[in-house]
């Protein structure tokens, strides 16, 4: 259980970081996965992964596997862009799309967004798991937008292996 509350708060941090950062290493240039829906005028990007992100995210991998109870199989990351704001996006992911698709809030972590005082920049955080037969899922949802730019980025996350020890 530490473990797995330790690996939520480095991804948090993670998040945090990656929501003050710019570019980086660490193109994306896959599809997302059949199971999360994205928003309709989402578009597949090559927005870079911020290092900061990069590192802790690597972080966070190497300490789950010296754990006995998380065991991260593997990380992917997949960016979008799109013209909507990060409170869109955010009320996009509501529980019940995401539930549809197969995924369950995690601990009470539901979408949030914020934006600036100036209304233009802004990001946003959800998170989202999944349990399959042989593995579990943890979906992160970022969003960031600043103000010199329309877009908004999206950044997924995701860690597929076990989280409880099973």
């Amino acid at each position: 259980m530490k473990t797995k509350l330790t690996l939520a708060v480095v991804c948090i941090l993670a998040l945090l970081a990656l929501a003050a950062c710019g570019g980086g290493g660490g193109a994306s240039s896959k599809s997302i996965w059949p199971d999360v829906p994205i928003p309709p005028d989402a578009k597949n990007s090559d927005i870079r992964l911020p290092l900061p992100m990069r590192l802790l995210i690597q972080t966070a991998v190497r300490a789950s596997n010296r754990g006995s109870d998380v065991d991260v199989d593997k990380f992917d990351f997949v960016g979008y862009t799109t013209s909507q704001s990060p409170q869109q996006v955010a009320e996009f992911y509501s529980s019940e799309r995401m539930s549809a698709a197969g995924w369950n809030v995690a601990e009470g972590m539901n979408c949030q967004a914020a934006t600036s005082d100036g209304g233009g920049a802004g990001g946003g955080f959800c998170m989202f798991a999944k349990e399959g037969d042989s593995q579990q899922s943890l979906l992160i949802i970022a969003t960031g937008r600043d103000d010199n730019d329309r877009n908004t980025n999206i950044f997924f996350v995701r860690f597929d292996g076990q989280f409880s020890g099973q």
